[in-house]
């Protein structure tokens, strides 16, 4: 009280100051303006509730993301391994339908060991082996897959359309096998749309090997050295056609059908906030575009405390999809953007989801 009655009079004092001396005016104003801001801080400083003995207390951002941050965890739940298993012999030509969507051919003798699991770099001149070999295959179709697997359409930060992915990989005695040089596997598949024009071959360059961990956050999307088109075909079966890729790679692993988006057009960074529970330890942001099936993925920023991606088309329609583990919980945010360009600072609010309820939605996109 005694504190409230000093305050008025101080008010006062200054309104009487105001009165008689015009000069001082201005004076006067900044000294109320001043008051009002401290008041005003005052009341809002303490605005993060904390929770006792619960993770959302933590909101700390870390320079380097260690490989015991909640995103790991995140990311290996998260992802769904469908992959498929096959056997074939290696010194056989090898040709074989998956469904009506898929076919796989290999030639004879084209595959050597490239001895990855042990560190090494390859047998002398890629010599081919025979024997019986180990076929896996992960198929990416939906801008939902890619989020899934953390493989978002990019090269090097400009963004990619995409028209599927697939993550090959052939072994034998757990050993994994390389393509000898000159030698190329090829998937023949239909999309879940009409083949586009001008799609090229493109290899997932990684930094964390699959599937080590579903997480690599280095991953980046790298165009064959050789630049053709790739082709498409149309086949007729009774009174349906049939349509799709005939996709030629020379490397294994991470293999995907991808343009790059239209260069002329304009723009723009943008950026993704979050409550203050909401760290780079423990969220992952991807902007999944409207238009055309392409994902990115944002990255953290440190000095802002936001997530951010570049390369973003202006009048573009995106949404922003967040996904965090903290503690045991896991949180779903949704921000659908329909002019980028408007505001490049995009506020999300995360709600509580359980794992069925993400991968329903992740499936729908």
């Amino acid at each position: 009280m005694m504190q409230a009655t000093q305050n008025n009079k101080l008010v006062s004092q200054l309104y009487k100051g105001i009165s008689m001396k015009k000069t001082n005016g201005l004076f006067g104003c900044i000294l109320l303006l001043m008051l009002a801001a401290c008041n005003k801080e005052i009341s809002n400083n303490n605005n993060f509730t904390p929770y006792t003995d619960n993770p959302l207390n933590d909101t700390a951002w870390i320079k380097t993301i260690t490989g015991d941050a909640p995103i790991y965890k995140l990311a290996d739940t998260i992802f769904q391994n469908s992959a498929f298993v096959d056997t074939f012999n290696l010194a056989n030509e090898f040709s074989r339908s998956y469904g009506d969507s898929l076919e796989i051919e290999l030639h004879a003798n084209s595959l050597f060991d490239n001895h990855i699991n042990s560190g090494g770099t390859g047998g002398v001149g890629g010599t081919p082996i025979d024997g019986i070999a180990k076929l896996e295959v992960l198929r990416l179709r939906t801008k939902g897959d890619f989020i899934k697997a953390y493989r978002p359409n990019s090269s090097f930060g400009y963004p990619l359309e995409t028209a599927g992915g697939f993550f090959v990989r052939i072994s034998k005695n757990n050993n994994e096998l390389a393509l000898t040089p000159g030698s190329s596997i090829k998937i023949k598949y239909s999309d879940i749309v009409d083949p586009l024009p001008n799609m090229q071959v493109f290899y997932g360059r990684e930094t964390l090997p699959f599937p080590i961990g579903a997480l690599d956050s280095a991953h980046t999307w790298i165009r064959d050295q050789d630049t053709s088109y790739i082709k498409t075909f149309v086949k007729q079966s009774g009174s349906t056609y049939k349509k799709g890729y005939e996709l030629e790679a020379k490397k294994l692993r991470w293999i995907s059908a991808q343009r790059y988006l239209d260069s002329t057009v304009a723009k723009t960074n943008i950026y993704a906030i979050l409550p203050a529970n909401y760290s780079n330890k423990n969220t992952q942001v991807f902007a999944v575009f409207d238009k055309s099936r392409t994902v990115l993925a944002l990255r953290s920023d440190l000095s802002t405390r936001s997530f951010t991606t570049g390369n973003i088309p202006l009048r573009a329609k995106i949404t922003l999809v967040s996904i965090s583990k903290i503690g045991h919980d896991l949180y779903l945010g949704i921000k659908i953007i329909n002019d980028v360009g408007t505001v490049i600072n995009y506020s999300i609010t995360p709600e509580q989801k359980s794992l069925g309820q993400i991968l329903d939605y992740l499936n729908a996109l």
